[in-house]
C-alpha cells in the first residue's frame, strides 16, 4: 500500500466545502488554530499572509474576511481549482497558485505571516520547505504551523484507529515515518534562523481520555445529530504534544 498518498486531495477536492466530510474538518481545526494565533497576531487587517498547503481555501477565506491580503498555494491542482471557484462565489480576492512547498513562487521578504497547517508531515523535503518559508517571510514575520508527533500514540490513533479501523481518514494518507518529533522540528527551525519558537499540544483526545477514544472508536471524528447538525470532537491547546502539536516561530534575521 502506498503511504503519504497525496492523490487523495485531487480525487476529493470537491469535498473541501461540504459539511460533514473529512476534508471540511479543517474548518473545525482552524477555529482552534486561530485562537492559538491570536496571542501573536491580534489583528490580521492588511497583513500579507501566505497559506502553504491551502487545500480548498478554508483558512484563506477566513483570513480574507478578517482583512488580510491572502495568498494560497497547494500541490493539488483540483483543490486550487475549487479554492478559486469558492473565493469567486464568496466575492473574495485571494491569490491562489498550484505549486510545491519546496519551491515557493514568491519573492523574498514578501509575507508578514506564513501558515503551514496539516502539511509538514506530508512534504518531500522538510528542510527545504522551512528554508523557503524563511525566505518569503519579511523580517519580524511569523510562521504558524501544526503537525503530528512521531510516537506510539500517533501510530495508534492516526494510523491504526482513524485509517485502518474506522476509515475516517483514507488508508495510506499518512506515513508514520514522516511524522516529526517536536525537538527535531525545533532544531531544524533554529538551523534555518527562526527564533522565539513556541510549541503547544494540539490535543484531540483529552490526554488520551478513554471516553474520548471510545467516542472516536464508536462515532468517528464527527456524527450527525437528530437535528442534522454535526457534533464535532473538542480540541484543546495544552502541554500534551504526544500526538499533535501547534507552534509559531519568528523570523528575526
Amino acid at each position: 500500500m502506498k503511504k503519504n498518498d497525496l492523490e487523495y486531495y485531487d480525487l476529493n477536492a470537491e469535498k473541501w466545502w461540504k459539511n460533514g466530510e473529512t476534508l471540511h474538518l479543517s474548518n473545525h481545526f482552524n477555529q482552534t488554530r486561530f485562537e492559538f494565533a491570536a496571542s501573536y497576531i491580534p489583528n490580521w487587517k492588511n497583513l500579507k499572509v501566505l497559506d502553504v498547503g491551502c487545500g480548498g481555501g478554508l483558512a484563506c477565506e477566513a483570513l480574507a474576511k478578517l482583512g488580510a491580503e491572502v495568498s494560497g498555494i497547494d500541490l493539488s491542482e483540483n483543490s486550487i481549482k475549487v479554492a478559486k471557484e469558492h473565493a469567486s462565489q464568496s466575492q473574495l480576492e485571494i491569490d491562489y497558485q498550484q505549486g510545491s512547498a519546496e519551491v515557493l513562487p514568491y519573492s523574498s521578504h514578501t509575507f508578514d505571516v506564513v501558515l503551514c497547517f496539516d502539511v509538514l508531515e506530508h512534504v518531500s523535503n522538510l528542510e527545504k520547505v522551512l528554508s523557503e518559508v524563511h525566505r518569503v517571510l519579511s523580517q519580524g514575520g511569523v510562521f504558524l504551523f501544526d503537525t503530528i508527533n512521531r510516537t506510539f500514540k500517533s501510530k495508534l490513533v492516526m494510523i491504526w484507529l482513524l485509517e485502518d479501523v474506522l476509515n475516517q481518514i483514507p488508508r495510506g494518507l499518512h506515513d508514520w515515518n514522516k511524522f516529526i518529533k517536536p525537538d527535531e522540528l525545533n532544531l531544524m527551525l533554529r538551523e534555518k534562523h527562526f527564533s522565539n519558537i513556541e510549541v503547544k499540544g494540539f490535543d484531540v483526545t483529552n490526554g488520551m481520555n478513554f471516553g474520548v477514544l471510545k467516542d472516536i472508536l464508536l462515532k468517528g471524528l464527527s456524527t450527525r445529530s437528530e437535528g442534522g447538525e454535526t457534533d464535532l470532537f473538542k480540541i484543546q491547546i495544552n502541554r500534551d504534544t504526544s500526538m499533535c502539536y501547534i507552534g509559531k516561530a519568528d523570523k528575526l534575521l
